[in-house]
């Protein structure tokens, strides 16, 4: 039934890009995402948390005007990060972080201290993978496309379900 969901969702993306804004396909996305992500500590928490550097634009308004959103059973719980935060801190209290193009240089060039964790980083840009993100929604014409850093995302203690590789793609391939 997930797969079916996720298949609709990409013909959804595909087909509609026109018709949705960027930021609603994004929010789309990334709530799809964390349906097939598996975090080692979810059993322990009340909720899954996705945390944005402004829940005021973006994908996180988006996700903020949805109501009863939940990832098997739980639901999702949208977290104003600090740009001040260390990677550490950021991965203690965000299950999902995203961080908008406009901010990827700024916030990753202070992450020195990148570690194994259970936080999938997700942003918009190729760029964003090279520099050691685990996913990116990227906008290729009227489309937006999951890539995957494999690399990156074999350091993560989370799973990624196969159905989600599946419809991504890799880079560096």
């Amino acid at each position: 039934m997930r797969l079916i969901n996720l298949v609709v969702l990409l013909l959804f993306v595909s087909l509609n890009t026109t018709a949705k804004s960027p930021d609603q396909v994004r929010s789309a996305f990334l709530y799809q995402m964390a349906k097939f992500v598996e975090f080692p500590d979810e059993n322990t928490k009340n909720s899954i948390q996705f945390c944005f550097y402004s829940l005021e634009s973006g994908p996180a308004a988006e996700l903020k005007s949805a109501t009863k959103l939940n990832v098997r059973g739980k639901p999702i719980e949208l977290v104003e990060a600090k740009k001040t935060w260390s990677y550490r801190e950021l991965s203690s209290a965000c299950d999902i972080t995203y961080i908008d193009e406009t901010s990827e240089n700024d916030i990753l060039s202070a992450w020195t201290d990148t570690i194994e964790s259970n936080m999938l980083t997700v942003g918009e840009s190729i760029e964003f993978l090279e520099r050691g993100g685990i996913a990116s929604l990227v906008q290729e014409g009227s489309k937006i496309r999951l890539y995957i850093n494999k690399q990156a995302l074999e350091k993560q203690y989370f799973i990624v379900r196969s159905r989600l590789l599946a419809v991504s793609k890799f880079h560096p391939n």
